[in-house]
């Protein structure tokens, strides 16, 4: 497949990434140096535990970021989406991948070379931080998970799920319906949900059941935007 050509001062994606606040002459020299590749849907862009040479930006498409423990099981830790860094912790700590990224459907991602990166960091403070501050929302969205996991029931958390997948990548039908642009396996659901895939299709089940949701083949509607909020205490 042609890799495609993509110029960084015209991507949407530059518009809503960590890549914002750098200058001009920067965003040039990444312009210049990045190297795009297309990636069909299961193809692994890294693989955990592998030496980071730089970081990944995404540029179109969904990834996966799949976690190993020692006994071979693995978890979901995350699902990259247009603008966001793959890669950039592991790098920045000098450690190695901490995940598997894996894509879920076709996507576009460029490479940064961990020389012109780091120059960035180093001459931009304003770039610097807002790395920071993605380092800290990551850290707090993993706290709060693990907090999840030990706290709340299934169905609170698959309502939280579908809620959260609701304003990264919902879009409203002519019905009203709140579509979910991403197509996830009962496995992977199961994988971000930390419970098994007999009880998440059980609880999807009972939520069509109630009308809060709807499946169209293999995409997910919600219909009941209030009924689902019911289940988080917080909202």
């Amino acid at each position: 497949m042609a890799q495609p050509k993509l110029d960084c001062h015209e991507c949407e994606s530059h518009c809503i990434g960590s890549l914002t606040c750098l200058p001009e002459d920067i965003l040039e020299q990444f312009n210049i140096s990045k190297s795009p590749r297309v990636y069909k849907a299961g193809q692994i862009i890294f693989y955990e535990d592998n030496k980071p040479f730089g970081v990944y930006c995404v540029e179109r498409g969904k990834i996966k970021l799949t976690k190993y423990t020692p006994d071979g099981k693995s978890y979901i830790a995350r699902i990259a989406k247009a603008g966001d860094l793959l890669g950039y912790r592991a790098f920045l700590t000098h450690e190695p991948y901490s995940a598997t990224a894996e894509v879920l459907e076709e996507a576009t991602v460029c490479f940064l070379e961990r020389d012109l990166f780091l120059k960035a960091l180093k001459e931009h403070p304003g770039f610097a931080f807002q790395l920071m501050e993605q380092l800290g929302n990551d850290l707090k969205t993993a706290e709060n998970r693990a907090r999840d996991m030990a706290y709340k029931s299934v169905p609170e958390r698959l309502a939280e799920l579908l809620l959260a997948m609701k304003e990264t990548y919902g879009s409203v039908n002519a019905n009203g319906d709140t579509r979910l642009d991403i197509r996830l396996t009962r496995e992977e659901m199961a994988s971000l949900l930390g419970t098994t895939v007999e009880t998440t299709v059980r609880n999807l089940t009972r939520f069509k059941q109630k009308g809060l949701i709807a499946f169209e083949k293999k995409d997910i509607l919600l219909k009941d935007i209030r009924g689902l909020a019911e289940y988080i205490p917080s909202l």
